[in-house]
């Protein structure tokens, strides 16, 4: 799995990840339930993974750089993006 995203908000998370599924390709957010039971240590292990395979990498940023262009606002969509 490829990290495709970092994010700081479990709600940013979540509109990447519906995004991300609604084009096709299958997401694993391995920090999901740490974010929804302890979201104080969201910081602590440097924000929320959103991660596809590999062969999906390309493809999902292209999908998240569109997402980030779109935003008229930047504070709308999920920072920290890598």
């Amino acid at each position: 799995m490829i990290t495709v995203a970092t994010c700081n908000n479990p709600a940013h998370v979540q509109l990447v990840k519906s995004v991300l599924n609604d084009s096709g390709i299958a997401v694993f957010v391995p920090d999901e339930n740490t974010a929804q039971t302890a979201p104080y240590l969201i910081f602590a292990i440097g924000g929320i993974r959103v991660q596809v395979t590999e062969e999906n990498a390309e493809a999902a940023r292209a999908i998240i750089a569109q997402l980030d262009a779109a935003s008229p606002d930047s504070d709308q969509v999920p920072p920290a993006f890598t």
